[in-house]
C-alpha cells in the first residue's frame, strides 16, 4: 500500500505541468523511469489484469462454505380427458448447507487464500522483472551516450592530428603518409559516431518500450553520480535473499497449496453430512401458491459416505501427495541454483569492481601517454603511426572504463532483483 501511494505521488508530479514524459520539459532520473514503467508498462498491465482474475477465482472458493438457496416457480396446463384443461401452479424455496465434508471445504478455503497470496507474489515478481528491464535499459543508453560522446571527442583529437600532421608536411618534417593515415582516421571516427548515433537511437527506443511510450518520443536523462558499489559478501545476505526472493516464494506457497491438496483428497474417505430445508406451495391457480393450507415445509440432515468408487478416492490421494513431493524438491532445487546464482552474481561483481578501478588507472595514464605522444610528435621524435596507436589505446581505455561501470551497475540491478528490492 506504501508503494502504491507513492507510485501515486510520483505519477501525479510526473503528469503535472511542470514535468513532461517527454522529456522536452524535464529529465527522467532513474527512479521516474522505474516509477512510469510500473504505471504504464503494457506487459505488466496484462499480467496485472491476470493477477485480478486468479484473485478472482481463488475466492470463488469462498462458495464452498456458504449455503445454496434456490427459488422456482412453475405454471402449467394440461388436458384430463372429457374433463378439460386443468391448471397448476407452484413455488418452492429450498435451502442447503455443507455441514461437514471431511475437512475438504475448510482445506479448500485455506488453500484459496494461499492462492491469493501466490498471484500477489507472482504480481511482485513481474513488478520486479519490469524494473529490471528498466534499469538494464537505463544503464545501457547511458552508455551508449558516453560512448558516442568519446567517439566525437576523438573525432576532435582525430581532427587535430591531421591538421598537426599537414602543417608539418609543408614544413617537410613529414611525409604525406602521416597525412593520408590521419586523414584515414578522421573517417573512421566519423563512421563511429554514425554507428554510434544509431545505436543510441536503438536504445532510446528501447527504453520507451518498456516505460510504456511510443518509440519515438525524445529520451532525456538525468545522469546519476557514480557511485562505488559496496559487494556484500555471500555469508551476510544468503539468508535475506532467500526470504525475500519472490521465485522461493512462489514455489513455498505451491508446496503448502500441494499439501492442502493432499488433505482434500483424503476427505473422499470420510462421510459428509448435510442439512436442508424446502418450501413448497401450490394449486390450480395463482391465488393458491400463497395459501396456508396448501403449504409444505420440510427439514432434514443426509449423511453421505462413499463406500467404494473403484480406486479414484484411493488414486487421487496418491497423485496429490506425488504433487507435494514434487513441489517440495522444486522448491529445495530452487533454493540451491539460487544459491549459486548468487555466489556468481557476487563473484561478477568483484571482478568489475576492479575492472572498474584498473580501467579507470589505465584511462588516466592512457590520457598522460596520449599528451606526451602529441608533443612528442611535434618535436619529430615519434612518427605518426605510434600517435595514432597511442590514440587508439586511449579510446580503448575510456571506452572500456565506461563499460565496465555500465556492466557494474547492471550486475547490481540483478542483485537487487535476487534480493526482492526494486
Amino acid at each position: 500500500m506504501q508503494r502504491k501511494l507513492i507510485v501515486g505521488l510520483t505519477l501525479l508530479l510526473v503528469n503535472s505541468p511542470l514535468f513532461s514524459l517527454g522529456g522536452t520539459r524535464g529529465s527522467l532520473t532513474l527512479d521516474d523511469c522505474i516509477t512510469i514503467a510500473l504505471e504504464n508498462n503494457q506487459a505488466l498491465q496484462i499480467n496485472q489484469f491476470e493477477t485480478q482474475r486468479s484473485i478472482s477465482q481463488a475466492k470463488s472458493n469462498i462458495g464452498l462454505v456458504l449455503p445454496s438457496i434456490n427459488y422456482s416457480l412453475s405454471g402449467s396446463s394440461s388436458e384430463i380427458g372429457s374433463l378439460g384443461w386443468n391448471d397448476r401452479y407452484s413455488h418452492s424455496l429450498s435451502l442447503t448447507q455443507n455441514i461437514w465434508d471431511g475437512g475438504r471445504w475448510w482445506n479448500t478455503l485455506k488453500s484459496a487464500k494461499l492462492a491469493q497470496d501466490l498471484a500477489d507474489i507472482q504480481f511482485n515478481s513481474y513488478e520486479l522483472s519490469t524494473a529490471y528491464q528498466v534499469k538494464v535499459a537505463f544503464y545501457n543508453y547511458l552508455s551508449t551516450r558516453k560512448l558516442l560522446d568519446v567517439y566525437r571527442e576523438n573525432f576532435k583529437t582525430s581532427n587535430y592530428q591531421h591538421d598537426l600532421a599537414r602543417e608539418r608536411f609543408k614544413l617537410g618534417a613529414a611525409s604525406q603518409n602521416d597525412t593520408l593515415r590521419t586523414r584515414v582516421n578522421i573517417e573512421q571516427n566519423r563512421l563511429q559516431i554514425i554507428n554510434g548515433e544509431t545505436e543510441l537511437q536503438s536504445k532510446a527506443r528501447q527504453l520507451n518500450l518498456i516505460l510504456g511510450r511510443d518509440s519515438e518520443i525524445p529520451i532525456e536523462l538525468t545522469e546519476p553520480s557514480w557511485q562505488a558499489v559496496q559487494v556484500p559478501t555471500l555469508k551476510n545476505i544468503v539468508d535475506q535473499v532467500i526470504s525475500a526472493n519472490p521465485q522461493l516464494q512462489l514455489l513455498d506457497r505451491n508446496r503448502s497449496i500441494a499439501a492442502y491438496n493432499v488433505k482434500i483428497a483424503k476427505a473422499g474417505y470420510i462421510p459428509s453430512l448435510g442439512l436442508s430445508a424446502a418450501y413448497n406451495n401450490g394449486g390450480p391457480s395463482a391465488g393458491n401458491l400463497f395459501g396456508d393450507n396448501t403449504a409444505t415445509l420440510t427439514t432434514g440432515l443426509s449423511l453421505s459416505w462413499n463406500l467404494f468408487n473403484g480406486t479414484r478416492t484411493k488414486r487421487g490421494v496418491e497423485q496429490s501427495q506425488i504433487s507435494e513431493q514434487i513441489a517440495s524438491e522444486n522448491l529445495d532445487l530452487a533454493t540451491r541454483n539460487l544459491k549459486q546464482d548468487l555466489a556468481q552474481a557476487l563473484d561478477q561483481m568483484n571482478a568489475l569492481n576492479e575492472s572498474v578501478r584498473i580501467s579507470k588507472l589505465i584511462s588516466e595514464a592512457s590520457e598522460q601517454d596520449l599528451l606526451l605522444a602529441q608533443e612528442q610528435y611535434k618535436l619529430g621524435s615519434i612518427s605518426i603511426l605510434d600517435v595514432l596507436q597511442i590514440t587508439a589505446r586511449y579510446e580503448d581505455a575510456k571506452s572500456g572504463l565506461i563499460r565496465a561501470q555500465n556492466n557494474l551497475k547492471i550486475a547490481e540491478a540483478g542483485l537487487q532483483q535476487l534480493m526482492g528490492k526494486y
